[in-house]
């Protein structure tokens, strides 16, 4: 299971800035808690059995093709869909049905029931069949107390523990006639798979980050500062004298995770602090997965991957 692309970009922007920003460790606390829900979720949903596929943070397009719906864990079974939006939150939650907000001692957040209701009504669109989607709030902390306000809500049947659901889709399917073939669940995977677009944004621009508030060069993965140089043919550590392997790997890949995939040498060799033209000219030519131009000025375009990788 990777991470999402915001949540590698944040690292990378965290990383970088010369003074911490509060807003940016506020948004990765965030995206740490939904990446530990969901990897509790993938364990219980691991004892489910039968023909099934299990995407993740799978985002599609509604019908009018300018609005997305993501969905964090989507189970496709012969028999039904389970979307599933994983909690990772602890302590006593209210689901407070009359202001549709969920609630925890002085916080409100979005009400995820409606969420995953949106993402049911967006998934529709995607059938070729009708088939059952059930939706379903999935708690996750093994130290998290739930109520529902008025109690006796119908949105009660929403919400789950996360280590009931194996139990109750296993009960369920056996309820039901299969409504698609082991065939048309793959198939259905894989077109969700193929026209899923990941959330990826400019988080520079998000967290109005100017160029003079991040740090350049290239950083020893021992002592972690900024002092890594390449000395006759080797990356010396001027700091602890350590001798690196590959160490401007994770600083190309931070270019990508924050400018994008496209550049030239001069602003490598900016971010880098690579002196050295023809040496970063190699690394590029290394690396890169295509190019555009000739010679001066020439444009390389780094690997897609590299945003979440």
């Amino acid at each position: 299971m990777k991470k999402s692309i915001l949540y590698a970009k944040l690292e990378s922007l965290d990383r970088r800035l010369i003074k911490p920003s509060r807003e940016v460790k506020e948004e990765i606390a965030r995206c740490a808690a939904g990446f530990e829900g969901e990897r509790k979720l993938l364990y219980y949903l691991s004892e489910i059995n039968g023909p099934i596929r299990i995407l993740h943070d799978i985002r599609l397009p509604f019908p009018n093709g300018f609005a997305h719906f993501q969905i964090d864990t989507l189970v496709i079974t012969r028999s039904l869909l389970l979307i599933i939006d994983a909690k990772h939150f602890s302590g006593h939650l209210i689901f407070d049905r009359n202001t549709r907000q969920l609630i925890r001692g002085q916080q409100t957040f979005e009400d995820p029931i409606t969420q995953v209701l949106r993402h049911k009504r967006g998934l529709e669109h995607w059938l070729d069949k009708p088939v059952p989607i059930l939706p379903v709030v999935a708690l996750t902390h093994p130290n998290v107390r739930m109520e529902m306000t008025p109690s006796d809500s119908a949105d009660q049947s929403f919400i789950m523990y996360a280590q009931e659901i194996p139990a109750k889709l296993d009960e369920f399917l056996h309820q039901k006639n299969p409504i698609l073939t082991e065939k048309e669940v793959h198939l259905l995977a894989n077109r969700l798979q193929f026209y899923h677009k990941p959330y990826d944004p400019d988080v520079v621009t998000q967290f109005r980050i100017c160029p003079e508030q991040l740090q350049q060069g290239i950083q020893c993965f021992q002592c972690k500062q900024w002092s890594v140089k390449r000395v006759k043919r080797k990356w010396i550590c001027f700091n602890c004298g350590a001798a690196l392997k590959d160490p401007h790997l994770p600083a190309l890949k931070d270019y990508v995770r924050l400018f994008g995939v496209r550049t030239v040498n001069r602003q490598m060799r900016e971010f880098t602090g690579i002196e050295s033209a023809s040496a970063v000219k190699k690394l590029l030519r290394k690396w890169a997965v295509e190019k555009e131009g000739e010679t001066k000025g020439r444009v390389y375009i780094l690997p897609e991957e590299w945003k979440w990788e």
